[in-house]
């Protein structure tokens, strides 16, 4: 009995083995066969030997790993890194990569072979130096493996960069004012820098600003060098369209090619270009009236054009069945800040039941209304044959345009100042 639990521990051992076999590589069945650096085929060693033949990579370049794998049985879950290590600024550029995560299914005299490409962004202010390029290939539960490629970082001939751009009074600007750009210029190459032109572009509203620096030396005692470009002003246009805009900054020489940074600025409108919305302004003298049944009331309506541009207003009545309506005019064409009075006569029919009643005039421009005005008609019972004297009518409809004129005096006066504060605001500048 002992001797067939032991048989039957043994076996479920073996399963377990096999299984964790699956989810791992035995050691020697997964090889780097060989690794290139920017296409170069380099020497990966186990001890990480800083000696011998090492390719030379520039700051600031994007280095190419490429890693070939063979295996020779099934791996599962692999993943590689890459990374250079050493970099005083590291917390702030991490000069690394990583592969997802993937299989090689191979089998002994079967192998299989798969190649993984990474790349790190060297960063421009890497001392010149040799670095130690780990290659760290890792799964769920087997030790790491590691390899170490060597790698020489020298500094460019030539290396041209914006290091920074300062505009004022900011990301915001007022059209009709200037934008202030400063560019601090950055040598990071081995040899001086002469005659870079720099150009400070708005290209969506045609604006543009160009200085020259005469030269932009290396200091043999720091990696990089900086240099300040004269200050350059781009007068926004008055008429400038609010909203954002790209501000594009280049640096060139005839030996380096041309670099660039793109920024963006919101610009405010001006308010004596903004283009005003179209504004309808309505006084109705008077709003209701009592009628008696087979008789005539009148109404005046004035219309102002409180907007920017001239305007056709059609206007448009419809009593109902308890009276007619007309309109002294149904097309009414206005200039900016001009107005004018229509007449609408109200005659309740004989029939007319008695009681409040509305009349509506819709007032529209374009093909779309603008304004509704319910006028308002309380329809009397008839005492009397006699009609409603001629005297008092008149009267009526004199006092309603008086209240008429009143409202037109006070829109234009409003209209009036509104101009003039405008006109006194233009004559304002501010230069920067």
């Amino acid at each position: 009995m002992r001797k067939l639990l032991s048989v039957f521990v043994v076996f479920v051992l073996a399963l377990l083995s096999v299984s964790l076999v699956s989810a791992a590589y035995v050691p020697g069945s997964l090889v780097i066969t060989s690794v290139e650096v920017n296409g170069e085929d380099v020497t990966e060693t186990s001890t990480g030997d800083l000696t011998g033949v090492a390719p030379t990579i520039e700051e600031g370049e994007t280095v190419e790993v490429e890693v070939t794998f063979q295996a020779n049985a099934s791996v599962k879950d692999i993943r590689v890194e890459a990374e250079v290590s050493g970099y005083e600024f590291d917390d702030d550029e991490v000069l690394s990569d990583r592969s997802a995560v993937f299989d090689i299914n191979g089998a002994v005299g079967s192998e299989t072979t798969k190649k993984v490409t990474l790349n790190l962004e060297l960063p421009r202010r890497l001392e010149q130096d040799r670095y130690l390029l780990r290659l760290r290939v890792t799964d769920r539960d087997t030790v790491d493996m590691t390899r170490y490629v060597t790698l020489q970082v020298e500094a460019p001939r030539r290396g041209l960069d914006i290091a920074d751009v300062a505009l004022s009074p900011g990301t915001t600007v007022k059209a009709g004012r200037s934008l202030l750009a400063r560019v601090l210029l950055e040598n990071f190459g081995s040899r001086d820098l002469e005659d870079v032109k720099v150009t400070v572009a708005v290209p969506a509203l045609g604006l543009s600003a160009t200085e020259f620096v005469d030269e932009v030396n290396v200091d043999d005692d720091s990696d990089v060098e900086y240099e300040d470009v004269p200050q350059m002003f781009l007068p926004l246009p008055a008429n400038a369209a609010e909203g954002d805009y790209d501000v594009v900054v280049t640096a060139s020489t005839d030996r380096t090619s041309a670099v660039s940074k793109k920024y963006t600025i919101h610009v405010l409108a001006d308010e004596r270009f903004e283009e005003q919305e179209d504004r309808l302004v309505l006084a109705v003298g008077p709003e209701s009236q009592n009628v008696f049944a087979g008789s005539t009331v009148r109404y005046a309506i004035a219309l102002t054009n409180a907007g920017s541009n001239s305007k056709a207003y059609l206007l448009a009545t419809a009593a109902g069945d308890w009276a007619t309506a007309s309109l002294s005019e149904q097309l009414v064409v206005l200039e900016p800040g001009r107005n004018k009075v229509v007449y609408v006569d109200v005659t309740a029919a004989q029939a007319a039941v008695a009681g409040a009643h509305t009349v509506p005039v819709t007032v529209s421009a374009d093909g779309k209304a603008l304004e509704t005005v319910n006028l308002g008609a309380t329809v009397a019972a008839q005492e009397t044959t006699q009609p409603v004297s001629d005297v008092n009518l008149r009267t009526g409809l004199e006092i309603a345009l008086i209240v008429l004129v009143v409202v037109l005096v006070i829109v234009g006066l409003i209209l009036g100042f509104s101009r003039l504060r405008k006109d006194n605001d233009g004559e304002e500048k501010t230069y920067y």
